[in-house]
């Protein structure tokens, strides 16, 4: 007999839906003014945002930059292959490069994809022939973005869930 693992969902209501909403659609409006968009007390929106973060359910926010306008006009995806049992060692080098905006280790033909942002393409091949100097790395391939299609938005997965 074999070991089951299950996965748990967090369990949310159409008030936490509500919250998450609010907090999507204004995030610098104040506690009061998401509360009356979401039909509560702030106190109430308070106390449910406050279970959403013990949950783990929120796990932060952040500060969107324009990449563009703090002089760095070039993005790429860099698809490295690194030598097995490397992965950790190569999650150190791309730490330590803050041009590196994301990485995942991946399946399929790469063992990691990142999104690094560059000065311009002269800058962009510095950083790839960094990457292909480490001893992880066996191999890089690049591509250079030329435009977004669809900005990052993890909260617009609350659309998907099945309430």
């Amino acid at each position: 007999m074999g070991i089951v693992l299950q996965y748990s969902e967090p369990a949310i209501d159409s008030l936490d839906r509500g919250v998450l909403k609010a907090l999507r659609d204004n995030p610098r409006a104040t506690m009061g003014e998401m509360a009356m968009a979401v039909g509560v007390s702030r106190t109430t929106f308070k106390a449910r945002l406050d279970r959403l973060w013990d949950s783990g359910l929120i796990v932060g926010h952040e500060t969107q930059l324009d990449l563009a306008a703090l002089g760095l006009h070039v993005q790429a995806w860099v698809e490295l292959n690194v030598h097995q049992g490397a992965l950790a060692a190569i999650k150190e080098v791309l730490d330590g490069m803050p041009q590196v905006i994301e990485a995942f280790a991946t399946t399929g033909g790469a063992d990691v994809q990142c999104r690094i942002a560059a000065r311009d393409t002269a800058h962009l091949q510095e950083m790839l022939l960094e990457l292909s100097s480490c001893s992880s790395v066996t191999r890089t391939k690049s591509a250079v973005i030329l435009s977004s299609l669809v900005s990052h938005r993890k909260v617009q997965a609350l659309d998907l869930l099945d309430l």
